[in-house]
């Protein structure tokens, strides 16, 4: 599926970080304004940890701590789990199986240079939001001769002919073409 495909090719930079003493409230403002699922924490510059939307829910939510009075690396995830930007993609996202984690810090000559996520993976393989039918994946740099896909504002991938029937999206219910076209009744199922 990703035979050639190298983790520097879906590598996510920059890289969003907070510093260990940040208080908990400051880290999830980072979170959702840059709107990520997990940050770095470093120390001095150096990277000693990561804080996640689980981190937050496990260890703030569902305690009785204020999380102004929470630092950073008080709830942080470590050690912090790696992949060289050169290895194969499909060896990244065995070591996120094996681990149990859904990002990996990406390095390059031993330095923390990106990030990659579960959602990264997922975004691999695209299916339309309407038919389910694939979608080509991002890593091709040209879509397939006919194949011109609409993106919703809220992330959702349409075939265009999909997103002409449907007109609005069937995630966020956002307009998402400007004509809609019917199918003739000879062309449908039950036509």
């Amino acid at each position: 599926m990703w035979s050639d495909t190298k983790v520097r090719d879906v590598v996510r930079t920059p890289l969003i970080t907070v510093n260990v003493s940040d208080n908990v409230r400051y880290v999830a403002k980072v979170m959702v304004e840059k709107n990520i699922s997990g940050v770095l924490v470093v120390d001095s510059g150096k990277p000693v940890g990561i804080v996640t939307e689980r981190d937050l829910v496990a260890k703030i939510l569902a305690s009785d701590k204020a999380p102004e009075n929470i630092k950073a690396g008080d709830i942080m995830s470590t050690p912090l789990i790696t992949v060289d930007i050169d290895k194969p993609l499909s060896e990244a996202v065995d070591l996120m199986n094996r681990k149990k984690v859904r990002r990996l810090l990406v390095t390059e000559q031993g330095k923390v240079v990106g990030i990659f996520t579960q959602r990264d993976v997922l975004a691999l393989e695209r299916v339309c939001g309407y038919c389910i039918k694939p979608i080509k994946p991002r890593l091709v740099s040209r879509p397939e001769e006919g194949e011109i896909t609409v993106t919703c504002s809220c992330g959702v991938i349409y075939h265009l002919d999909c997103a002409k029937t449907v007109g609005y999206c069937l995630n966020c219910a956002q307009k998402i073409v400007a004509e809609i076209i019917y199918p003739r009744p000879e062309d449908t199922a039950s036509g």
